[in-house]
């Protein structure tokens, strides 16, 4: 089916960001969060304009973040901690706010910045094909190198917008997306079949893989910002590229389009050492190199995790959630 007959051919009304905002929900995922609730729920309460909705999907935590959620005044969804996952949640939210025109999501540890936030996230909407939009992340506080890099380079300064065009072309970089501040168009989003939830990680991206394949577009939103970042550690960051591989082994969609990573982590690589040097020289260096072998060796193993038992990939996983359902 040619894409143009996908897109809505109805007329449309001006476009209206302060508008789309009152017909938005913003969806936040919690579990054991009060460290980082109080300074987000600052952030959601000075929003403006405001969104339709704030709805928190809570995986039964056991510290306090349920009563602050309460005192605020927001909607709240306690979950099973073994219902939850990355696309079955997110779908969950879909249907909860299926009176919504767009909807916004967040993890509980980004923090948006400015009260203009949402307005910025949805600005891109203005663009009729645009199905979603992701802003900027920024270092947090005390940030290291290679937390600052990370974002430097994953989320420049210059907004872009990628259609199905762009992915011979850019490959992986044509769809990546994070639902750590993301914004979606919820019908369109819904009508692809929302979230694969068959993933350890990686729903947004093969999300707006399948967007791009239905003619739509994904819009990368610089001006919108959030404060987002992660120290992780040699195993973590082991763990994480573990399901990276898995992730592009397994989601049919994204093997199918023939998304490589090899040639991306070598320009990351060549990038970030170059950084390390300016930044902190040889022991930055020399812990960028260790990173990316840890990388290197979790990526490898889990494009090859069909070979594996089970409980190796478990071990080997940092969403180790996901093992007990494959």
């Amino acid at each position: 089916m040619p894409s143009d007959m996908l897109l809505d051919a109805t007329p449309r009304k001006a476009f209206s960001a302060p508008a789309l905002c009152a017909t938005t929900s913003v969806v936040v995922l919690t579990r054991n969060s009060e460290d980082h609730l109080a300074d987000l729920l600052s952030s959601l309460a000075a929003t403006a304009p405001p969104p339709h909705r704030v709805l928190f999907i809570d995986s039964r935590s056991t510290d306090r973040t349920a009563s602050m959620i309460a005192a605020a005044g927001y909607a709240l969804e306690v979950i099973d901690p073994n219902d939850f996952g990355h696309g079955r949640t997110r779908n969950l939210a879909l249907d909860l706010c299926g009176d919504s025109s767009h909807v916004v999501f967040l993890t509980h540890d980004a923090l948006p910045v400015g009260p203009d936030w949402l307005l910025r996230l949805l600005s891109p909407f203005a663009r009729p094909d645009v199905a979603v939009a992701f802003g900027r992340q920024l270092p947090r506080p005390g940030a290291t190198i290679a937390e600052r890099f990370a974002r430097i380079f994953n989320y420049p300064d210059r907004p872009e917008t990628t259609t199905e065009a762009d992915v011979k072309r850019r490959g992986i970089k044509a769809v990546f997306c994070s639902n750590s501040f993301a914004a979606y168009d919820r019908a369109v989003l819904h009508g692809i079949g929302g979230f694969p939830e068959d993933l350890p990680m990686g729903e947004d991206m093969a999300a707006t893989l399948r967007l791009l394949r239905a003619g739509y577009a994904r819009a990368y939103c610089a001006s919108a910002c959030a404060i987002h970042s992660h120290d992780y550690t040699l195993r973590q960051e082991f763990g994480r590229y573990f399901d990276i591989g898995v992730l592009l082994d397994c989601d049919p969609a994204l093997r199918d389009a023939q998304i490589a990573a090899s040639g991306e982590g070598r320009s990351i690589l060549s990038a970030e050492l170059r950084y390390a040097r300016q930044q902190g020289g040889l022991p930055a260096m020399a812990g960028v190199l260790a990173r990316a072998a840890s990388k290197l060796t979790g990526f490898q193993l889990g494009r090859h995790y069909r070979l594996m038992p089970r409980t190796l990939c478990r071990t080997f996983s940092m969403h180790s959630y996901y093992w007990s359902r494959t």
